[in-house]
């Protein structure tokens, strides 16, 4: 494997995969929101399949972070970069948290979702990355306390942790507890793949035309993931007839 300075186009092409899978998963959410009929999104394999979108996301997020990490040594240079990253796709994040909060009247609303949770874990990555493949371990005590049931509930502003009213439900939650716990994963593969800040995977698809495709939209996640859904619930209401109201 040669050295590697630019982007990695099997990561962008990994990034482009979860992009597709998230407008299809959309796709059926927006149906229930719009009372058409259609599959429980939140049920069954659809679930399962948002799932793992969701991971994808994130876990690629971890790897991606390993490896700025291991391009900039200097730690002061490191916090700086993620801190800024993480406070823009904070800021992305809040103002997705306004937006749902109107249109859903304030019902079910994004309170911590994926960019909150991205957005907090790039914050963390220069420390959490200290951690090595102890980040495992970490992992699977974050899996274990959010799957024994032992995390109490709480009030509304403690939803980032896992904690949350009894009533409480969101179209997009994602708390650190367990998720970071993805993050954490994704550091840890970053680190075994790209040890050496190589790259060579994929190589003899990188001409493909579907893994140029993928890698587009892999460069492109974020306005992707910004602009699907409004463009999703007006071509549904088009064909459809129906109405948000």
């Amino acid at each position: 494997m040669a050295v590697h300075q630019g982007r990695y186009p099997e990561l962008d092409a990994c990034r482009g995969i979860a992009i597709v899978m998230m407008i299809i998963f959309h796709f059926f959410v927006d149906l229930v929101f719009l009372g058409i009929p259609g599959p429980d999104p939140f049920a069954g394999f659809l679930r399962g399949f948002g799932l793992c979108t969701a991971i994808l996301f994130v876990g690629i997020a971890g790897v991606s972070a390993n490896i700025k990490i291991s391009k900039t040594p200097d730690l002061s240079d490191q916090i700086l970069s993620f801190f800024r990253r993480g406070v823009f796709l904070l800021l992305i994040g809040f103002g997705i948290t306004l937006v749902t909060w109107w249109i859903l009247n304030g019902h079910g609303f994004v309170v911590f979702g994926i960019l909150h949770l991205i957005g907090v874990s790039l914050i963390l990555a220069p420390f959490l990355h200290r951690l090595g493949y102890y980040g495992i371990v970490c992992a699977a005590i974050l899996l274990l306390i959010s799957y024994s049931g032992i995390l109490p509930s709480g009030p509304l502003w403690m939803a980032w942790s896992g904690m949350y009213p009894t009533s409480f439900y969101s179209v997009d939650y994602t708390p650190l507890i367990p998720w970071l716990s993805v993050f954490l994963i994704g550091l840890s593969l970053g680190n075994y793949f790209y040890s050496k800040n190589s790259s060579g995977y994929l190589n003899h698809f990188h001409d493909s035309v579907w893994m140029t495709t993928l890698s587009y939209l892999g460069k492109k996640s974020l306005l992707i993931y910004l602009i699907h859904q409004p463009i999703l619930i007006t071509l549904l209401i088009l064909l459809s007839g129906k109405s948000i109201v």
